[in-house]
């Protein structure tokens, strides 16, 4: 009876581990075709949209498969160094990203991160970090790049402690942001895919799983304030944490903004990017996506479906601006938390990527396994 059992929770991980990869890249996949709309006053294009995508699943129509984007790209460079390269190499994941990048421009890269990787490739890597803290004359991007392409480090750390967990997220995200707003976006996101994963359904609560979130954010952006450096494995560091931020603890602050929103009725579109965001900006993107995955657990009026993980993705999508990145995240989460056998299959027989992320899931998986 214990064998069962034990087979039983392997079995459950591996799906949220496949389900957070997966979760990630349809987001994204799906979401590119709105990015930058203004879609709050009707969600009539996007419910139409995967409306023609059920139906063509349905009847066998011919498939268009949705491609993914720089997101995508830059989390499976992540995967890939931690599955390769053990312990985590920083040089190696730099240079996979520029790779990625000349081998495949047209991905929908921001004109910041671009000239990061030009840096990069002249230097050939030898500081990674360099190129990225010497942005914006110095204070860095608060951009969500890191944010977007930071869920494999979630898996790979699962056994970690926050602070440790953070210690690798700012890592990954320093090659290309390392303004310390850019920095909490990833190290939020991170920490909420793990929630997600280690997460009992049976007992789960949107307001003890964002307390436990509040608790760490608010100890993590104290330790922005302070000069510190964040070493990698081999004992190097970089400052980051000097540079001023836009706010006191402003994550902290958008988390008891999404509490609050959880408890109101009524609550529009347009409340949800006025308070937290739907652009390009960490702190502007991934707190939104965050309440996308918790506003899910219920019903929303005008998306029909009783599938919790597509109205995630969908609901992400119609609120506009950012949509791919935004419903990456929010993908990303859901799927950590619902599993892999919730996604649709419409949606995972059009989207690009969908077998790299499942065996890069189960590789991130295997030595977890095994402690």
């Amino acid at each position: 009876m214990a064998i069962s059992s034990n087979i039983a929770v392997t079995q459950s991980l591996l799906s949220r581990f496949q389900g957070c990869l997966v979760g990630a890249v349809l987001g994204d996949c799906l979401g590119a075709r709105f990015e930058g709309e203004c879609l709050e006053r009707s969600v009539n294009p996007v419910i139409k949209y995967f409306n023609d995508i059920n139906k063509c699943h349905k009847t066998g129509g011919n498939k268009i498969i949705k491609e993914f984007t720089d997101d995508t790209a830059m989390a499976r460079s992540v995967a890939a160094t931690l599955i390769e390269r053990k312990p985590f190499d920083l040089k190696d994941c730099a240079q996979r990203f520029v790779s990625e990048y000349y081998n495949e421009e047209w991905r929908g890269y921001g004109g910041a991160v671009i000239s990061v990787f030009s840096q990069l490739r002249d230097s050939n890597c030898d500081d990674p970090f360099k190129p990225a803290s010497k942005q914006f004359d110095g204070s860095g991007s608060y951009g969500n790049g890191g944010a977007m392409r930071i869920a494999p480090a979630a898996l790979y750390g699962l056994k970690y402690s926050a602070k440790e967990m953070c210690r690798l997220a700012d890592q990954i995200t320093m090659l290309t942001h390392t303004h310390p707003d850019g920095m909490n976006g990833a190290r939020l996101q991170c920490l909420a895919v793990q929630y997600a994963l280690k997460h009992n359904k049976e007992i789960f609560s949107s307001d003890s799983f964002l307390d436990q979130l509040h608790s760490d954010m608010d100890m993590l952006e104290d330790s922005c304030e302070k000069d510190e450096a964040v070493s990698d494995d081999t004992g190097t560091g970089s400052p980051t944490c000097k540079k001023k931020r836009t706010s006191d603890k402003p994550y902290c602050q958008k988390i008891l903004t999404i509490k609050d929103l959880l408890h109101q009725e009524d609550v529009t579109r347009t409340d949800v990017i006025e308070l937290l965001g739907n652009d390009i900006s960490a702190l502007g993107s991934a707190p939104t996506a965050l309440y996308c995955f918790l506003r899910c657990f219920d019903s929303i009026s005008d998306i029909h479906t009783e599938n919790m993980f597509e109205r995630t993705i969908i609901y992400a999508i119609s609120l506009g601006g950012d949509t791919d990145t935004i419903a990456s995240m929010a993908g990303a989460i859901a799927g950590a938390y619902h599993g892999i056998d919730i996604l649709p299959n419409s949606w995972l027989d059009i989207c690009e990527g969908v077998d790299t992320a499942k065996e890069q899931a189960e590789k991130l998986f295997e030595p977890t396994e095994s402690t």
